[in-house]
């Protein structure tokens, strides 16, 4: 160990006496710094300007712009420009054949230099360090843990940089060539992970060997055994390369021996690499303060549960646009977006099914429809003689009710559940989709259902009144089935109600309920059922025979509210005080729209408890009686005849029974769940995250799973503009100066001597 010491020694002082170490150093410094402060400069605006900031220390360190992530994409520019002479150096000027003569060994003189920039590497993440302190002065809370555990990700992958030079300065006498082989091997080392991404082995290993990014779960704030290994194993294989290398120059081998100590060397890193990277090999470390990186203990009590395997099978229809997510060359993106459930579920199975069928919308003939399955394997590199063609892919899983686009199904014994792709930004399943799935499949779902026999509105209709988006749209986010629910249609003609309904949905009635209808639904009230009413001015008269037996009527009229772009029936009800215990707390302007909705009275409420949930703007709500035709009628408030009210428009109601508490919610309008107000862009409205909370009140908080996390405290600046700039000056300007200054005495010492 003391030759290795001494060699390192040597190394640092040869490093130092030349300006290349400085250099690197005060760049280094200015870089980082600029970033720094550039980020915190950009935060404070923003916090000036009243807009919310989050999580600012991986803002500042972290996510796509922070220090960190500034380094690592930067990285490659430092370490060959330090590394290029460590060998090349000795080689040209003839050093090398007096040093591999002289009494210590090749793995001593290899350790002894990388040594030496393990230690210089050390000082940039001193200097990454330092920023803990001024991120303490800048903002509060800062997440130290967190920072340093991305500190040490990007120590680690420039000892593999280093690793990796000093492997390309043994292979020449020329210190530019050496920086540029450097280089050029870090490059490739990028770009392989992109090689063999269309068969499954071959994706693996390149996949493994790829350092692009190795280090962001670190800096994210996740440390994997995996990830470790990797850089330990990287560093391992080009010191040994290097050993390798020199102890040929030393003996005599054959070529046959030389070949074999290299492959060997990389094929039993290859092997170690691939076996200690499968998921029920791996441990987590997550550094964030609040575990952001870990799934919520809601999931994780969720997989508890879960006594039996768990299969995700995914079906990707090569002519459909999804198809480019499930693609060969997207695969390990695809499979790493279940990672952090694999943590928990090491031996969770993923499989892949290709096909080919037919798109309802294009109206495909069996000719275009194979012209275009050709065409799409090719262009997203599918094995097409490995797609299932319609009638192979029908016998197997009816996927008609998924449109036949990208969709996997949940599978853990003899259950199935489908977890979709969306049609938003996000398009993966987040953790509230998956665990909804998972729960559905270990638990049951909230069961929904939906009156039909008197023209209600419609789970399937695409019309502007229909319900499909908020219940049963197959790639909304936010719909029911979508966060945990099954939604069903339930005939007015049946015998009787399910049992283990937990919400029965009347909405907008356009007949007349049957005396048997109503004995039945009075029945299903009085044995403690929940239930959503709703209706549509005009037809009052349907729903008040059963509402009297709640206590609970729809006043005669139509409510209108006075505004100047919107149509005057378009009610935009505000949240009482009250609302927010059950569960509907929403910030304070918060609307919900009711086109057409009609006052919501109460009375003698036979044993419930009544909160009025949403409210009419008294400054601009009235009641107007008697028929009207907007478009045909100028309608305006007349203060003789009518009168500006407050008046409730949604009621929530409940009581004791013998199954447990229950709940009723009655509403003066049923398009508040429509497809248009799903869909509305020119009013910003909660619609869509009412519906979702009034169903979860419903299920008693089961659905949708409840994965909010701990809000971050890292969130404000303490530092005003100029003191930023200040410390920017500092970054910028006073420690390069010291640094400088300290160089040149350095080196016009090192020159008089």
């Amino acid at each position: 160990m003391k030759k290795i010491f001494k060699i390192a020694r040597l190394e640092l002082s040869i490093m130092f006496y030349s300006p290349i170490a400085w250099l690197v150093l005060i760049i280094f410094i200015v870089q980082t710094g600029l970033t720094f402060t550039d980020l915190l400069y950009s935060q404070e605006t923003n916090q000036q300007l009243g807009r919310p900031l989050n999580v600012l220390s991986k803002v500042l360190f972290a996510g796509e712009d922070g220090i960190l992530a500034t380094v690592q994409k930067n990285l490659y520019l430092y370490i060959p420009l330090l590394t290029m002479g460590l060998f090349s150096r000795e080689t040209s000027s003839g050093s090398i054949k007096l040093l591999l003569s002289s009494p210590v060994t090749v793995p001593q003189i290899v350790f002894g230099k990388f040594l030496s920039m393990m230690i210089y590497t050390l000082l940039l993440a001193m200097i990454l360090a330092s920023f803990i302190i001024s991120g303490i002065v800048s903002i509060e809370a800062l997440d130290i843990k967190f920072v340093l555990g991305g500190i040490l990700g990007i120590y680690l992958l420039m000892c593999a940089y280093s690793a990796i030079g000093l492997f390309m300065s043994s292979l020449t006498t020329y210190q530019v060539v050496a920086a540029i082989s450097t280089l050029a091997i870090l490059a490739a080392l990028n770009f392989i992970g992109e090689i063999g991404q269309a068969y499954d082995l071959v994706r693996d290993i390149t996949y493994w060997f790829s350092i692009s990014g190795r280090a962001d779960q670190m800096i994210n704030g996740l440390i994997s055994t995996k990830d470790l290994i990797y850089f330990f194993l990287v560093i391992s294989l080009f010191l040994v390369l290097t050993i390798i290398k020199l102890d040929n120059e030393r003996k005599t081998k054959s070529n046959t021996r030389k070949i074999l100590e290299y492959s060997g060397a990389i094929i039993t890193v290859a092997v170690i690499g691939y076996i200690t990277s499968l998921p029920s090999l791996n441990y987590y470390y997550d550094t964030t303060r609040f575990k952001d990186r870990t799934l919520t203990k809601t999931s994780q009590e969720i997989i508890k549960n879960i006594k039996q395997p768990v299969e995700i099978t995914t079906y990707v229809n090569a002519i459909h646009y999804s198809a480019s997510y499930g693609a060969p060359e997207n695969r390990i993106k695809d499979l790493n977006r279940f990672e952090s459930y694999r943590r928990f579920l090491p031996d969770m199975k993923m499989n892949y099914v290709t096909y080919y069928d037919t798109l309802v919308q294009f109206n495909d003939t069996t000719k275009t429809l194979l012209e275009k399955a050709k065409k799409a394997a090719s262009a997203h590199k599918f094995d097409f003689d490995e797609l299932l063609p319609p009638e192979e892919i029908k016998k197997e899983i009816n996927l008609i009710p998924e449109n036949n686009r990208l969709v996997r199904m949940v599978n853990i014994g003899d259950k199935q559940t489908p977890l979709r792709m969306f049609d938003d930004i996000y398009v993966y399943p987040n953790e509230s989709e998956i665990s909804a799935a998972l729960k559905r499949l270990v638990f049951k779902p909230s069961k929904v259902g939906i009156l039909t026999g008197q023209k209600e509105r419609s789970i399937e209709s695409i019309s502007d009144n229909g319900y499909k988006i908020i219940t049963n749209g197959v790639n909304v986010r936010g719909s029911l089935i979508n966060q945990g629910f099954e939604v069903m249609d339930v005939p007015a003609s049946a015998s009787d109600f399910p049992e283990d309904l937990d919400v029965l949905v009347i909405a907008d009635p356009k007949t007349e309920f049957s005396p048997d209808l109503l004995e039945k639904l009075e029945s299903y009230i009085s044995n403690g059922g929940n239930l959503v009413i709703s209706g549509e001015p005009g037809r009052q008269d349907l729903l008040n025979p059963l509402l009297e037996k709640i206590g609970v009527a729809f006043a005669q009229g139509t409510l209108l509210q006075e505004t100047e772009n919107y149509e005057l029936d378009l009610i935009q009800a505000k949240f009482t005080d009250q609302a927010a215990s059950y569960g509907f707390g929403f910030y304070e302007k918060a609307i919900v729209t009711l086109p057409g909705a009609m006052a919501v009275t109460y009375a003698d409420t036979a044993g419930f408890k009544v909160e009025p949930i949403l409210y009419t703007n008294p400054e601009e709500t009235w009641n107007k009686l008697g028929e009207f035709d907007l478009n045909t009628q100028k309608i305006e408030f007349d203060s003789i005849t009518d009168q500006k009210l407050a008046t409730p428009v949604a009621l929530a109601l409940t009581r004791e029974a013998a199954n447990g508490t229950q709940k009723i919610m009655v509403l003066g309008d049923s398009d508040y769940l429509s497809n248009s107000e799903m869909n509305r862009n020119n009013l910003n409205t909660v619609n869509s995250s009412f519906a979702v909370r009034m169903f979860r009140w419903f299920s008693n908080g089961e659905y949708p799973v409840n994965t909010g996390r701990t809000k971050a405290i890292d969130t404000v600046i303490k530092l005003d503009r100029s003191e930023i700039q200040w410390l920017k000056g500092v970054y910028a300007g006073i420690i390069p100066l010291a640094l400088g200054g300290l160089g040149m005495i350095v080196l016009i010492r090192r020159k008089r001597n």
